[in-house]
């Protein structure tokens, strides 16, 4: 049984170490790109992490994006009109590679 100075199980504390390794890997990726392959809306924030996208091999994003908000570019997606962008978030639920963000 705890006791009073000791936390019990399932609480969470901030600043603990919480996630998968890959969620953190993705997460610290997503940071280090800052500034670049992200355009930004008032209330929308597309992240495009260029190192996990594939391509021209995959373009599902692209496909899936009704507003066609995204466009692929010579390496990787790119986007294009992000005042379209209605944060559907269609483009990052279907990556395979998690490389595109929708905030």
């Amino acid at each position: 049984m705890p006791t009073s100075s000791q936390p019990l199980s399932g609480v969470f504390h901030e600043g603990s170490d919480v996630g998968s390794p890959r969620l953190k890997e993705v997460h610290k990726d997503k940071f280090a790109v800052s500034g670049h392959g992200q355009k930004v809306k008032k209330d929308v924030l597309v992240t495009v992490i260029p190192g996990h996208c594939k391509g021209n091999l995959c373009n599902i994003c692209v496909n899936y994006c009704p507003e066609k908000v995204l466009s692929m570019g010579f390496r990787h997606v790119e986007v294009i009109n992000v005042d379209a962008c209605t944060k559907c978030m269609l483009c990052e639920i279907r990556c395979p590679d998690f490389a595109i963000f929708v905030d």
